[in-house]
């Protein structure tokens, strides 16, 4: 089992280390901005808490930074942990970030939502390995396959794009989720309507292409349905804007398919 140090204290950080816990790894230290995040996340890993990154000693085998992607090079610059694995869990920075730190430097990218309150079940999420050479890439691999049987090395752009999808496939549906949410409300109505509806989208995208489950008045170039759902939109020009977009793109993508 592996000994690890924690520099951040947030949903990440958190899921993960709950997780690695579980599968017997000795947690070191966890860093935060705040004494209060780090406190917390310290005392449910067994581990001392604090704030200075100057205190952050090389006992750990491996350093996990799982802090905002803007503030991962100033972390690791901070580190004196001479050649000690270090990994961050961003989906889109460059493990070359992490140079300054040490020669044994990568990335540990769990492609799975996460969050503070309840916990993540990693078995079956993939998890994304780079190492900036064979012993970091095997390290940060063992650590990965001790909560997931699903582990894989992959590339920089492969990592970043799988991130760009997951934007689109979640973020963004989420968003438009949102939005139908307001459309209902705004008519005393109620998002539990469109479960069903949802659920057996999600159900049939698990084993067919998007492409062919489009459907709806922008596919079908239905211009008397698509005024009448601009007309109900009122004076909401966001939501306007919103559903505008999206029924040029599924015409423009479908035009050129």
């Amino acid at each position: 089992m592996a000994k690890i140090t924690f520099m951040g204290s947030g949903k990440t950080a958190t899921a993960l280390g709950r997780a690695m816990s579980l599968a017997g790894h000795e947690f070191m230290q966890v860093w935060s901005r705040t004494e209060t995040g780090a406190n917390d996340l310290a005392k449910k890993l067994c581990a001392s808490a604090t704030t200075d990154l100057n205190k952050i000693n090389n006992d750990a085998d491996i350093y996990l930074i799982a802090v905002k992607d803007d503030a991962i090079e100033e972390v690791a610059g901070k580190l004196n942990i001479g050649n000690k694995i270090i990994a961050h869990t961003s989906g889109i920075k460059s493990k070359d970030l992490l140079k300054s730190a040490s020669p044994d430097y990568g990335v540990f990218y769990p492609f799975i939502s996460m969050t503070k309150e309840v916990a993540t079940d990693f078995k079956t999420a993939l998890v994304m390995i780079e190492g900036s050479n064979e012993r970091t890439a095997n390290a940060l691999t063992i650590l990965a396959q001790s909560i997931s049987g699903n582990v894989k090395m992959v590339e920089e752009k492969q990592r970043q794009s799988l991130h760009l999808a997951a934007v689109f496939a979640h973020n963004f549906t989420n968003h438009i989720y949102i939005a139908a949410e307001k459309i209902l409300a705004d008519q005393g109505l109620n998002f539990n309507e469109l479960r069903p509806l949802i659920a057996a989208h999600i159900a049939n995208v698990q084993h067919l292409s998007p492409s062919t489950l489009q459907t709806g008045p922008a596919i079908r170039h239905d211009e008397t349905t698509i005024d009448a759902h601009l007309q109900l939109l009122g004076s909401n020009n966001d939501l306007k804007q919103l559903y505008l977009t999206m029924t040029e793109a599924i015409q423009q993508w479908h035009k050129e398919k």
